[in-house]
């Protein structure tokens, strides 16, 4: 379920949201301020962070990039026409997409939507990565405990790897959840 943060005053909030539900975000909430928007960004992940500059207790180019750089949220920074290209030029490094205020629906919207698709990539991207790092992992544990059973048993590396593979089928288990016990076992003696 998407979810964002809108960073601004009162009066832009509902046009920001109904926005987003169009887009296929299904939550928003909001912030009026920097320090409450970090705050609700310490304890909850967003998809999409809008910064409507400028904000209660500071401009929002420091947030903006706070989150650009430590969230995996789409980062959108609203600012007056008249400082628009040259806060872009400061934030895009980051990633941060600027929009010149006074914008129309249909730019905002348009914007969202290309967000709102590249995160859908990034999410994909990761969830590839996670799957990867796994099984990396479960690689490095496997032969953590041939690495056991070639010291221990006096195994060749083949043969180590094929008592493994016949225990997991034998009892039915994953080779991962085999390497685990051998190395449980091992550390015992």
């Amino acid at each position: 379920m998407a979810s964002a943060l809108i960073v601004s005053t009162t009066q832009y909030a509902p046009k920001f949201t109904e926005l987003l539900a169009s887009v296929g975000y299904k939550s928003a909430t909001q912030a009026h301020s920097g320090t409450e928007a970090r705050r609700l960004m310490s304890e909850e992940e967003y998809d999409l962070i809008i910064v409507n500059t400028p904000l209660a207790d500071e401009f929002g180019y420091e947030l903006a990039v706070q989150a650009a750089e430590n969230t995996v949220a789409g980062v959108l920074m609203l600012v007056k026409s008249d400082v628009s290209e040259t806060i872009e030029e400061r934030v895009e490094k980051y990633g941060v997409v600027v929009l010149a205020k006074p914008s129309s629906s249909d730019d905002i919207y348009r914007t969202l939507k290309v967000i709102y698709s590249n995160r859908r990539r990034l999410d994909k991207l990761l969830n590839s990565n996670k799957r990867l790092e796994d099984k990396i992992e479960e690689l490095k544990l496997i032969d953590r405990a041939k690495c056991l059973l070639i010291m221990h048993e006096g195994m060749s590396e083949q043969d180590a790897h094929k008592h493994i593979e016949k225990m997991a089928m034998d009892m039915r288990i994953s080779k991962q959840e085999v390497a685990q016990k051998i190395i449980s076992l091992k550390q015992r003696d």
